[in-house]
């Protein structure tokens, strides 16, 4: 498995987001609850369990 460099970016004072920028065909995990938003061209695919 290679570890690629994460895109990211910390917004927020009080409450805070992560905005990650995902290449082609990356994918991204995050915690059940953590979506805040996404934009118009992003499709995601959800998996219960361990995934």
């Amino acid at each position: 498995m290679r570890c690629y460099k994460v895109d990211y970016k910390i917004i927020g004072h009080d409450i805070q987001i992560v905005e990650i920028a995902l290449d082609p065909d990356e994918a991204v995990n995050a915690e059940a609850g953590t979506m805040t938003y996404l934009e118009q061209d992003i499709c995601f695919e959800t998996k219960f369990g361990d995934g």
